[in-house]
């Protein structure tokens, strides 16, 4: 952080850690918690709860698949809306809800819409490639997005 032309430390924070402040986490790094989830963290402690939410176990996607009002599987590069709803179905199935959380920080940002591309397949791809870049590298994932074909087509 810089202040004055002086770059400063951000100070650690050093107060409790009970199961306000994992909610709070789960609500600021992912979308809220889960059964168990606020527990789960209060007995990890602040440092590995922080851990545990920024280098996720590998990424999954826990309970039934979604299907539409017919009872269909989700057809999300052929049904118009279905791209949305296997995106939502991510946010809430996933076992590293930060991913999802800075896949759609990432997707805000860099702001491009099938209005716009006309093809939910390539909106699909860069999802997929903002998901991919979620944790890593900032100047990695600038770079990628200014290559991306659906940023190209924006």
């Amino acid at each position: 952080m810089r202040c004055n032309g002086t770059v400063t430390a951000v100070p650690e924070y050093r107060g409790p850690f009970g199961k306000e402040q994992a909610e709070r986490l789960l609500w600021r790094a992912g979308f809220g918690p889960r059964t168990g989830d606020v527990d789960h963290l209060v007995k990890l402690g602040l440092k590995h709860a922080v851990h545990a939410m920024t280098r996720p176990v590998p990424y999954a996607l826990v309970g039934p698949e979604p299907h539409d009002e017919k009872n269909r599987a989700l057809a999300p590069y052929d049904a118009v809306g279905h791209d949305h709803l296997s995106w939502l179905d991510r946010m809430v199935r996933t076992t590293a809800p930060t991913i999802e959380r800075m896949t759609l920080v990432w997707h805000d940002w860099f702001a491009t819409s099938n209005l716009g591309v006309a093809s939910q397949r390539l909106m699909l791809d860069q999802i997929d490639f903002f998901r991919t870049n979620a944790l890593g590298s900032f100047s990695d994932l600038l770079l990628g997005v200014t290559q991306n074909p659906a940023m190209l087509v924006w």
